[in-house]
């Protein structure tokens, strides 16, 4: 009995010490990926796409909304700002993928609750080869920023399904419905999730699941109350657009159907190369060599319903809008809703396969992947606009352009450049390379760019600057007709034989007399 209960101990230990050492190998992937992306996205390219852009100019102010989002991705990048000295194109690729690095974790998370360590381990490598965590964080934008956020939020229900008695769990949903809903409005589509797996499973019987849910929801409702004020205050102005952004229906059902096959083809390319792996690994990754044919527990087939739950309930919420009314829908405002992907994956294939072998050879396809992805990101955002000789966003002369508008307004100023009026492509980059940033009116419109006033512009004074073709534009043309001082310069865009040469014009707007000092002259 004593040798026997050795021999158990020893087994356990030895379990717990590989589980660890995968747990280890885990992380160090995440942080390895997380510095590769960082750096090689961040110094290599001049520029950023105009999602990241965009998230830059808001971040210059703390707001309780934007007129297009809500404000949490702004308001995280603020304060990454202010500890770093920001805003920098490194910084703004290290909070887009460190937003992947965390869903990938609470993905570990659920994942350790729902399959074997190692199973888990395996599904979240393969969840990483997903477009929306790879690729495509590399833009911090709302759809980005959402992964961390709808993660924990599926996490923290199912604990507190599996668990209703422990109100830490509510507590911990109710922060991260608050927090991802802050992030992105379409995060109620995966609470719309939540609600079927309440009244599929019955759950809404346990007195104990219907008091943890009052506590999710006063906590939810207090978090979202800071934006729900906001919006009534600014005349709810991210919906507005929304409506006019979706304006442009989809009339017949032909465009409707063919919109349908453009955005599964789209899915389906951006899956390919996780379908791929997934493929490989079961043709190369033995079975068991013992399997016990034990009937499925209903514990398995909860937690599988549960899943399927949480990954098709919000997609197909999502088409609803196109299929019947033909609104419009982008392929990437449903990043946040594959997170499950790569556990239902795993859970559907790979339950009768060799953990240890299969584990292994997970962490050799995945790593070569990733490495080719990293690869192929450099090469299309550096080397091939280069080769092939084009103007592309990760080429665009943004430090050039800084420099030039700061030369302009040291040439005709004394005082500092505090607010620039221009698009948020221009104004964006501007403030990527100019320390400290100016505060930028976005196309000189005060209702969505509510940081600044007609006030401040009187009193700081402001540049303005815009491409020669929208000089005679409604935003523009009234400044330059009434600016004392305008003028125009030339940069080059890209390469030779299809770069072009853009051409940009300016005018100054002094500061008036006798207006109140400038509250733009102290840095953040």
């Amino acid at each position: 009995m004593t040798i026997a209960s050795e021999s158990l101990r020893v087994q356990i230990k030895t379990g717990l010490l590989v589980s660890d050492k995968n747990q280890l190998r885990l992380f160090a992937f995440l942080l390895i990926y997380l510095a590769a992306w960082t750096l090689l996205a961040g110094w290599l390219p001049l520029s950023m796409e105009v999602d990241s852009i965009e998230e830059v100019v808001w971040s210059q102010t703390w707001q309780w909304g934007y007129y297009k989002h809500p404000p949490l991705p702004s308001l995280m990048l603020y304060e990454l700002n202010a500890v770093f000295g920001g805003p920098y194109i490194s910084l703004t690729v290290f909070a887009a993928q460190g937003c992947s690095v965390v869903s990938l974790i609470y993905v570990w998370l659920l994942a350790k609750k729902i399959l074997p360590s190692k199973l888990a381990v395996v599904a979240v490598l393969i969840t990483s080869l997903i477009y929306y965590n790879n690729l495509r964080a590399v833009e911090f934008n709302h759809n980005t920023a959402s992964l961390p956020f709808t993660a924990a939020a599926i996490y923290y229900f199912y604990c507190s399904i599996r668990t209703p008695e422990r109100l830490l769990n509510w507590l911990l949903l109710g922060v991260a419905c608050g927090l991802a809903m802050l992030t992105k409005y379409s995060a109620v589509l995966v609470f719309a999730g939540f609600f079927v797996t309440v009244v599929w499973q019955r759950l809404w019987l346990n007195p104990l699941v219907i008091r943890g849910l009052l506590v999710t929801i006063l906590v939810f409702i207090f978090l979202f109350s800071f934006n729900v004020s906001w919006l009534v205050e600014h005349d709810w102005l991210p919906f507005n657009y929304l409506d006019e952004y979706l304006d442009n229906q989809l009339n017949t059902f032909a465009s409707r159907l063919r919109a349908l096959i453009n955005f599964t083809e789209n899915q389906a390319l951006r899956f390919s190369y996780m379908l791929v792996a997934v493929g490989l690994l079961k043709q190369f990754s033995p079975r068991k060599v013992v399997i016990v044919n034990t009937p499925v527990s209903s514990r398995i087939h909860n937690d599988h319903r549960f899943l399927m739950i949480m990954l098709f309930t919000p997609l197909i919420l999502a088409l609803l809008p196109m299929l019947l009314r033909g609104s419009f829908l982008s392929s990437n405002w449903v990043s946040a809703f594959f997170l499950p992907a790569g556990i239902v994956l795993v859970s559907c294939f790979f339950r009768q396969h060799d953990e240890a072998r299969l584990l292994k050879n997970t962490q050799y396809l995945v790593w070569t992947i990733q490495v080719i992805l990293l690869l192929g990101f450099f090469v299309g955002t550096v080397l091939y606009p280069a080769m092939a000789g084009r103007n592309v966003k990760s080429n665009f002369p943004g430090q050039l352009l800084a420099e030039r508008v700061t030369e302009i307004w040291s040439e005709h100023q004394q005082q500092p450049l505090t607010i620039v009026i221009a698009n948020t492509w221009l104004g964006g980059n501007i403030m990527l390379h100019i320390r400290p940033e100016p505060t930028l009116l976005i196309d000189n419109n005060t209702i969505i760019s509510p940081w600044v006033s007609r006030q401040d512009v009187a009193s700081c004074g402001a540049l303005v600057l815009t491409t020669v073709a929208e000089k005679t534009s409604p935003h523009y043309s009234a400044l330059f007709s009434s600016a004392l001082i305008t003028g125009t310069f030339s940069l080059p865009w890209g390469h030779a034989p299809q770069g072009i040469v853009e051409q940009y014009t300016w005018a100054i707007l002094a500061p008036e007399p006798n207006q109140p000092a400038c509250k733009f002259k102290s840095t953040r």
